[in-house]
């Protein structure tokens, strides 16, 4: 082969090449997203919105937002879990919002990243505490951008798990109703069953996907801490969350506990 020839090869291959350089890093590396996001290692989830962030652009630019966003605004959620809270819960879940907000400039109404992005708002309305003025800015960008997920989406099981939880945790009237919250969930857990079966089975690795062990993980909390307090359903679902994902460290190290901890025929 002549030099020029090999230099015409390896320009024809420089762009299919590169992509699919891409989409293999980019699906590695929203499934490290995931699993530090189980194994609650904030410090994987900084490094890896980093890592993210140094690929190269790509026509899947609105997937990498997508995953720096998750990594940040997980890494805040599992902040949620340390006593006393970390300082960096605001600056994590605004640049997660900063980062699913680029997904929506470059794909418009993006239901995944609009999804994702009603979660950090919530959690930053929590975070606002008595600060009537942040929580007023914050609530009108979270109904805004919120609004019709259920009408959107309402075979996702990623925001069935977002509805739900506000049926549960925000106060009435739009929350509190722990019968709806119990049963949009576990219509989450089916219709995760279904996606797993049926368009998961072939989408690439970087496409969201989650949202089955989070249903169940929210039950699990629903009836250990709510009214609807049930100790036999709790540990039923914490048990199922954790045959989906093992190394899950706040079902398995705090929320199993808490159960089993429960008095008996609560």
């Amino acid at each position: 082969m002549t030099v020029l020839a090999a230099i015409l090869i390896a320009a024809g291959c420089a762009g299919p090449c590169a992509q699919l350089k891409c989409e293999t890093q980019l699906g590695e590396l929203a499934a490290a997203v995931r699993s530090a996001d189980y194994r609650g290692d904030r410090e994987a989830l900084d490094r890896l919105d980093g890592t993210l962030a140094k690929l190269p652009e790509s026509p899947l630019d609105d997937y990498r937002a997508y995953w720096r966003g998750f990594a940040r605004w997980r890494r805040a959620m599992n902040g949620f879990n340390e006593k006393p809270f970390p300082p960096d819960l605001e600056s994590d879940l605004q640049a997660a919002v900063d980062h699913f907000q680029t997904a929506l400039d470059k794909r418009k109404d993006w239901i995944e990243a609009r999804l994702a992005m009603v979660g950090a708002l919530g959690n930053l309305m929590y975070l606002a505490g008595d600060d009537a003025a942040k929580k007023q800015k914050l609530i009108e960008r979270f109904t805004r951008v919120g609004k019709t997920l259920s009408s959107d989406g309402p075979e996702n099981p990623r925001v069935l798990w977002i509805v739900g939880g506000l049926q549960m945790a925000a106060p009435p009237p739009y929350g509190g109703d722990f019968v709806k919250a119990a049963a949009t969930m576990r219509h989450g857990v089916e219709c995760s069953w279904r996606e797993a079966n049926g368009d998961a089975r072939t989408a690439a690795a970087w496409i969201p996907v989650w949202g089955g062990p989070e249903n169940l993980m929210n039950l699990a909390y629903l009836y250990a801490n709510t009214a609807a307090s049930n100790k036999t359903a709790a540990l039923a679902y914490a048990q199922g969350a954790l045959v989906a994902v093992p190394e899950w460290h706040y079902v398995r190290d705090i929320l199993l506990p808490q159960i089993e901890a429960m008095p008996e025929g609560k």
